[in-house]
């Protein structure tokens, strides 16, 4: 929704006089983005707010209505002369038009839709992303993840080194949020010392190493008051569309479920949304997955993936694998950089008509490439991590 509306901005300030390069962007950008072009459109033209079907219907209007005053007129028409004369004396959306700066307006409007204190994107402008990206994800049959944040213990912190300690502490730890995360990524103040991020089309894997990364980041802060020194760390609960919920309320619920588990299993530290509580680290994980015995002569297995547990690894395999084998698996997906080694033991096959289900004990992570998703899987997983080079582990 962001990237539409800056689109839109852009084209609007390097080609208002030019309608057909302006009109030749809001086409690509209907096709390529979707119906919603049309009501972000008229709402930087307007501000007026308008549902997708009336936005369409009253662009092609205007279209139609610029055409027909260069024809009455026998002179060009500017394209904000048409929308502004269309809404007024055909529409009647507007009763006392105003004219402003598209620049002016732009600044208004971000001011109203930013928190004063962290410079985060305010509760506001979260409740309407959230929306539009659980629209998006509908559409095209993403998906995306919530991370929820909360600063522990801070009520304590303000009581001890006052509230401009506690307003110091909020904006480091914003600035480390805008840092931290992608460029598509939103950062928004949800109120109080909770502070959230959507990330669009991400995994909840890749959730969680952003949500680690992050905790890691706050807990190393070093923050400076009244000449003392003192630090803070912070929780946080990951969920993800549509593993975790199909709209708004549940996805938030979901995440908010996450966070507090991860608060009463004592603070700065995150945990997945999971409808069973003993195993909070369920991650969905549709990847590749190569498995072979600890046999040199055996030949590996391409297998499908399902998802990770507290414990390891499931997945479908064409073939049944003995209870108690160890075997070595290679995890690879376009949402994982590097593919994962894992060291495992076969805990669990159950037989289906055509495939089998089968769960993996994960014994030791191999990180031969400085993989930040296997580190965050074996900390979360609680499992060893053996670090090796590219050279050791090729046996050169």
């Amino acid at each position: 929704m962001n990237d539409i509306r800056q689109t839109i901005i852009d084209s609007l300030n390097c080609n208002l006089s030019e309608n057909s390069e302006f009109l030749e962007t809001i086409q690509n950008l209907a096709e390529t983005e979707g119906e919603e072009t049309y009501p972000i459109l008229l709402n930087i033209l307007t501000h007026l707010e308008f549902n997708t079907k009336d936005a369409k219907s009253n662009w092609h209007q205007i279209i139609k209505h610029q055409s027909l005053l260069e024809t009455k007129l026998e002179r060009p028409v500017k394209l904000i002369t048409a929308i502004c004369d269309y809404f007024s004396e055909v529409s009647k959306n507007l009763q006392t038009p105003t004219m402003i700066e598209l620049q002016v307006l732009e600044e208004t409007r971000k001011v109203s839709r930013s928190d004063g204190l962290t410079g985060l994107f305010n509760r506001r402008f979260f409740d309407e992303t959230l929306e539009g990206e659980i629209n998006r994800a509908i559409r095209y049959e993403g998906n995306f993840s919530l991370i929820f944040f909360d600063l522990d213990n801070f009520k304590n912190l303000n009581d001890t080194w006052g509230h401009l300690a506690g307003d110091l502490t909020l904006k480091r730890v914003a600035e480390i949020l805008i840092l931290e995360k992608r460029t598509e990524d939103i950062a928004c103040r949800y109120g109080g010392e909770e502070l959230v991020l959507i990330l669009p089309e991400t995994q909840k894997i890749n959730a969680l190493v952003i949500a680690e990364r992050i905790r890691q980041q706050v807990e190393e802060l070093k923050l400076d008051f009244d000449s003392k020194s003192f630090g803070v760390t912070l929780s946080g609960g990951v969920a993800s569309y549509p593993t975790d919920a199909q709209d708004t309320k549940s996805l938030i619920h979901a995440a908010d479920v996450a966070l507090y588990q991860a608060k009463e299993s004592g603070r700065n530290r995150i945990f997945l949304h999971a409808v069973d509580k003993r195993h909070y680290i369920r991650i969905d994980f549709a990847g590749e997955v190569q498995v072979s015995k600890v046999d040199p002569e055996h030949k590996p297995i391409k297998v499908q993936g399902k998802n990770f547990s507290s414990s390891g690894l499931l997945f479908e395999s064409p073939v049944s694998i003995e209870i108690g084998t160890q075997v070595q698996v290679q995890i690879a997906d376009q949402d994982i950089e590097k593919p994962i080694i894992v060291k495992a033991k076969v805990a669990r096959v159950e037989k289906f008509d055509s495939y089998f289900d089968i769960g993996i004990a994960f014994l030791e992570i191999n990180d031969t490439e400085g993989s930040e998703i296997a580190q965050t899987l074996a900390k979360n997983l609680g499992i060893p991590i053996h670090q090796i080079s590219r050279k050791n582990d090729a046996g050169i």
